[in-house]
Protein backbone atom coordinates (compact mmCIF):
# COMPACT_ATOMS: atom_id res chain seq x y z
CA UNK A 1 0.00 0.00 0.00
CA UNK A 2 0.98 3.33 -0.97
CA UNK A 3 1.99 5.61 1.51
CA UNK A 4 -0.22 8.77 2.38
CA UNK A 5 0.93 11.83 1.76
CA UNK A 6 0.89 14.89 3.75
CA UNK A 7 0.74 18.33 1.99
CA UNK A 8 2.56 21.10 3.10
CA UNK A 9 2.00 24.70 2.15
CA UNK A 10 3.47 27.79 3.42
CA UNK A 11 1.50 31.12 2.24
CA UNK A 12 4.17 33.00 4.58
CA UNK A 13 7.11 33.84 1.94
CA UNK A 14 8.95 34.04 5.18
CA UNK A 15 8.59 30.51 5.92
CA UNK A 16 9.61 27.36 3.81
CA UNK A 17 7.59 24.21 3.97
CA UNK A 18 10.47 22.53 5.04
CA UNK A 19 11.08 24.24 7.71
CA UNK A 20 8.16 22.71 9.08
CA UNK A 21 8.37 19.39 7.97
CA UNK A 22 12.19 19.56 9.64
CA UNK A 23 10.26 20.73 12.59
CA UNK A 24 7.98 17.91 13.22
CA UNK A 25 10.34 14.87 11.86
CA UNK A 26 13.57 16.35 13.91
CA UNK A 27 15.58 14.96 11.35
CA UNK A 28 17.45 16.77 8.48
CA UNK A 29 16.03 17.69 5.54
CA UNK A 30 18.19 14.71 3.59
CA UNK A 31 17.18 12.07 5.49
CA UNK A 32 14.51 9.80 4.71
CA UNK A 33 13.51 11.08 1.04
CA UNK A 34 11.46 8.97 -1.46
CA UNK A 35 10.81 10.40 -4.90
CA UNK A 36 7.30 11.19 -5.77
CA UNK A 37 5.43 11.89 -9.08
CA UNK A 38 6.94 14.55 -11.70
CA UNK A 39 10.01 15.30 -9.63
CA UNK A 40 8.44 15.86 -6.49
CA UNK A 41 10.24 14.41 -3.08
CA UNK A 42 8.72 13.29 -0.41
CA UNK A 43 9.73 13.38 3.35
CA UNK A 44 9.50 10.71 5.23
CA UNK A 45 8.19 10.63 8.87
CA UNK A 46 7.37 7.47 11.10
CA UNK A 47 4.22 7.47 13.51
CA UNK A 48 4.73 5.01 16.33
CA UNK A 49 1.55 4.92 18.78
CA UNK A 50 0.44 2.92 21.52
CA UNK A 51 -2.27 1.71 18.87
CA UNK A 52 -0.17 1.05 15.72
CA UNK A 53 2.80 1.77 13.43
CA UNK A 54 2.54 3.86 10.15
CA UNK A 55 4.59 5.63 7.98
CA UNK A 56 3.33 8.92 6.01
CA UNK A 57 5.38 11.29 3.40
CA UNK A 58 5.43 14.92 3.61
CA UNK A 59 5.17 16.90 0.19
CA UNK A 60 6.04 20.38 0.31
CA UNK A 61 4.24 22.42 -2.08
CA UNK A 62 5.19 26.28 -3.45
CA UNK A 63 1.99 28.21 -2.29
CA UNK A 64 2.58 29.79 -5.68
CA UNK A 65 1.70 26.57 -6.96
CA UNK A 66 -2.01 26.26 -7.68
CA UNK A 67 -3.36 22.86 -6.16
CA UNK A 68 -5.35 22.19 -9.08
CA UNK A 69 -1.86 21.61 -11.06
CA UNK A 70 -1.20 19.24 -8.32
CA UNK A 71 0.24 15.93 -9.94
CA UNK A 72 -3.04 13.59 -9.87
CA UNK A 73 -0.45 10.62 -8.74
CA UNK A 74 0.26 12.62 -6.01
CA UNK A 75 -3.22 13.59 -4.90
CA UNK A 76 -4.24 10.12 -5.07
CA UNK A 77 -2.26 9.37 -2.22
CA UNK A 78 -3.23 12.94 -0.15
CA UNK A 79 -4.71 12.56 3.49
CA UNK A 80 -3.91 15.35 5.05
CA UNK A 81 -2.77 18.95 4.45
CA UNK A 82 -0.76 21.80 7.03
CA UNK A 83 -0.94 25.47 5.54
CA UNK A 84 1.01 27.63 7.42
CA UNK A 85 0.50 31.50 7.12
CA UNK A 86 0.83 34.90 8.85
CA UNK A 87 -1.41 35.61 11.21
CA UNK A 88 -0.94 39.43 10.53
CA UNK A 89 -1.83 39.33 7.13
CA UNK A 90 -5.66 39.60 6.82
CA UNK A 91 -5.49 39.10 3.20
CA UNK A 92 -5.05 35.55 3.87
CA UNK A 93 -8.51 35.10 4.99
CA UNK A 94 -9.79 35.69 1.28
CA UNK A 95 -7.58 32.46 0.75
CA UNK A 96 -9.19 30.35 2.93
CA UNK A 97 -12.27 29.31 1.18
CA UNK A 98 -10.40 28.07 -2.08
CA UNK A 99 -8.34 26.15 0.52
CA UNK A 100 -11.39 24.44 2.14
CA UNK A 101 -13.31 23.62 -1.37
CA UNK A 102 -9.84 21.80 -2.14
CA UNK A 103 -9.83 20.35 0.87
CA UNK A 104 -13.72 18.90 0.93
CA UNK A 105 -13.07 18.10 -3.24
CA UNK A 106 -9.94 15.66 -2.28
CA UNK A 107 -11.86 13.85 0.80
CA UNK A 108 -8.96 15.30 3.17
CA UNK A 109 -9.75 14.44 6.66
CA UNK A 110 -6.89 15.78 8.06
CA UNK A 111 -6.31 19.27 7.34
CA UNK A 112 -4.66 21.79 10.34
CA UNK A 113 -3.72 25.60 9.36
CA UNK A 114 -0.41 26.53 11.64
CA UNK A 115 0.68 29.99 12.45
CA UNK A 116 3.26 31.22 15.24
CA UNK A 117 0.97 32.28 16.93
CA UNK A 118 -3.12 33.99 16.38
CA UNK A 119 -4.03 37.39 17.26
CA UNK A 120 -6.51 38.37 20.26
CA UNK A 121 -7.68 41.11 18.09
CA UNK A 122 -9.16 41.51 14.71
CA UNK A 123 -7.16 45.00 14.38
CA UNK A 124 -3.84 43.47 14.77
CA UNK A 125 -4.11 40.67 12.66
CA UNK A 126 -6.43 37.05 12.49
CA UNK A 127 -7.88 35.56 15.20
CA UNK A 128 -8.89 31.83 16.22
CA UNK A 129 -12.75 32.64 15.56
CA UNK A 130 -11.90 34.52 12.26
CA UNK A 131 -10.10 31.26 11.11
CA UNK A 132 -13.31 29.13 11.67
CA UNK A 133 -14.74 31.26 10.80
CA UNK A 134 -13.62 31.33 7.20
CA UNK A 135 -12.67 27.46 7.08
CA UNK A 136 -14.50 25.50 9.62
CA UNK A 137 -13.06 22.25 7.45
CA UNK A 138 -9.38 22.80 8.99
CA UNK A 139 -8.51 22.76 12.16
CA UNK A 140 -6.04 25.62 13.88
CA UNK A 141 -2.60 25.06 15.64
CA UNK A 142 0.00 27.82 16.92
CA UNK A 143 3.48 26.46 16.79
CA UNK A 144 4.65 29.13 18.97
CA UNK A 145 1.88 30.13 21.97
CA UNK A 146 2.76 32.55 24.38
CA UNK A 147 -0.23 31.56 26.89
CA UNK A 148 0.38 29.26 29.18
CA UNK A 149 -1.04 25.48 29.00
CA UNK A 150 -3.14 23.12 30.67
CA UNK A 151 -0.90 21.01 32.53
CA UNK A 152 -0.25 17.69 30.48
CA UNK A 153 -1.62 19.42 27.24
CA UNK A 154 0.45 19.77 24.58
CA UNK A 155 0.91 22.75 22.66
CA UNK A 156 2.96 24.25 20.01
CA UNK A 157 5.30 21.39 17.24
CA UNK A 158 4.02 19.04 19.78
CA UNK A 159 0.21 19.46 19.39
CA UNK A 160 0.52 19.17 15.89
CA UNK A 161 2.59 15.84 16.33
CA UNK A 162 0.22 14.24 18.40
CA UNK A 163 -2.81 15.30 16.17
CA UNK A 164 -0.70 13.26 13.36
CA UNK A 165 -0.62 10.59 15.98
CA UNK A 166 -4.34 10.55 17.19
CA UNK A 167 -5.45 10.53 13.32
CA UNK A 168 -6.05 6.84 11.73
CA UNK A 169 -4.28 6.78 8.33
CA UNK A 170 -5.22 4.22 5.94
CA UNK A 171 -1.79 2.25 6.04
CA UNK A 172 -2.07 1.69 9.83
CA UNK A 173 -0.80 -1.41 11.53
CA UNK A 174 -2.76 -1.80 14.67
CA UNK A 175 -0.45 -3.53 17.42
CA UNK A 176 -2.06 -5.68 19.42
CA UNK A 177 -0.73 -7.88 22.18
CA UNK A 178 -2.42 -11.03 22.57
CA UNK A 179 -2.11 -12.58 18.67
CA UNK A 180 -1.73 -16.22 18.40
CA UNK A 181 0.91 -17.21 15.30
CA UNK A 182 -1.78 -17.49 12.99
CA UNK A 183 -2.16 -13.88 13.48
CA UNK A 184 -6.29 -14.35 14.83
CA UNK A 185 -7.39 -11.86 17.62
CA UNK A 186 -7.01 -13.96 21.02
CA UNK A 187 -7.58 -10.74 23.40
CA UNK A 188 -10.07 -11.51 26.08
CA UNK A 189 -12.09 -8.12 25.92
CA UNK A 190 -13.33 -8.88 29.31
CA UNK A 191 -10.39 -9.33 30.81
CA UNK A 192 -10.96 -12.68 32.49
CA UNK A 193 -7.49 -15.04 32.93
CA UNK A 194 -9.62 -18.11 33.90
CA UNK A 195 -9.10 -21.21 32.45
CA UNK A 196 -11.19 -21.35 28.26
CA UNK A 197 -14.52 -22.00 28.34
CA UNK A 198 -16.45 -24.69 25.47
CA UNK A 199 -16.77 -24.11 22.05
CA UNK A 200 -20.29 -22.29 22.71
CA UNK A 201 -19.16 -19.69 24.99
CA UNK A 202 -16.13 -18.77 22.97
CA UNK A 203 -18.19 -18.49 19.68
CA UNK A 204 -20.72 -16.40 21.68
CA UNK A 205 -17.85 -14.40 23.14
CA UNK A 206 -16.27 -13.82 19.70
CA UNK A 207 -19.66 -12.63 17.80
CA UNK A 208 -20.09 -9.90 20.69
CA UNK A 209 -16.13 -9.11 20.24
CA UNK A 210 -17.26 -8.68 16.53
CA UNK A 211 -20.20 -6.68 17.06
CA UNK A 212 -18.42 -4.22 19.30
CA UNK A 213 -15.72 -3.66 16.91
CA UNK A 214 -18.40 -2.86 14.51
CA UNK A 215 -20.58 -0.46 16.47
CA UNK A 216 -16.92 1.56 17.70
CA UNK A 217 -15.65 1.47 13.84
CA UNK A 218 -18.91 2.91 13.24
CA UNK A 219 -18.40 5.75 15.37
CA UNK A 220 -15.36 6.67 14.39
CA UNK A 221 -16.49 6.38 10.71
CA UNK A 222 -18.85 8.84 11.67
CA UNK A 223 -16.69 10.93 13.90
CA UNK A 224 -15.78 14.19 11.54
CA UNK A 225 -19.39 14.62 10.64
CA UNK A 226 -20.76 14.10 14.24
CA UNK A 227 -17.85 16.80 16.33
CA UNK A 228 -17.22 19.25 12.98
CA UNK A 229 -18.35 21.78 15.25
CA UNK A 230 -16.91 21.08 18.00
CA UNK A 231 -13.83 22.59 19.41
CA UNK A 232 -10.15 21.20 19.12
CA UNK A 233 -10.08 20.52 22.17
CA UNK A 234 -13.21 18.46 22.63
CA UNK A 235 -12.60 16.94 19.81
CA UNK A 236 -9.11 15.60 21.16
CA UNK A 237 -11.27 14.48 24.29
CA UNK A 238 -13.78 12.39 22.33
CA UNK A 239 -11.06 10.68 20.40
CA UNK A 240 -9.01 9.86 23.51
CA UNK A 241 -12.74 8.12 25.18
CA UNK A 242 -12.30 6.46 21.82
CA UNK A 243 -8.63 5.36 22.12
CA UNK A 244 -9.22 3.91 25.79
CA UNK A 245 -12.40 1.89 24.43
CA UNK A 246 -10.30 0.46 21.68
CA UNK A 247 -7.78 -0.53 24.56
CA UNK A 248 -9.95 -2.17 26.95
CA UNK A 249 -11.41 -3.86 23.95
CA UNK A 250 -8.54 -5.67 23.15
CA UNK A 251 -7.11 -6.25 26.73
CA UNK A 252 -4.22 -4.17 26.16
CA UNK A 253 -2.91 -4.41 29.76
CA UNK A 254 0.35 -1.74 29.42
Amino acid sequence: MDKPIVLVLSVDPTVEPESIITKVRKLPVEQCQEALADGHTGFGYHIQTKYYDTDVLFCPWKSTSELDTLPEAILNQTEGILIYFDSKDRNFLKRLPDYARFVTDADIEFGILLCSELQEESETGITYREAKQFCDSLDVIELEPSGETEEGEAAGVDELIQAMHNFIWSNVDMSRKGESSGGELVADVSGNSEEPSTADEDERRAEEEVKDFEMLLTQLMQFRTNTSSWTRNERLAYAQEFAEIFDDMIADDD
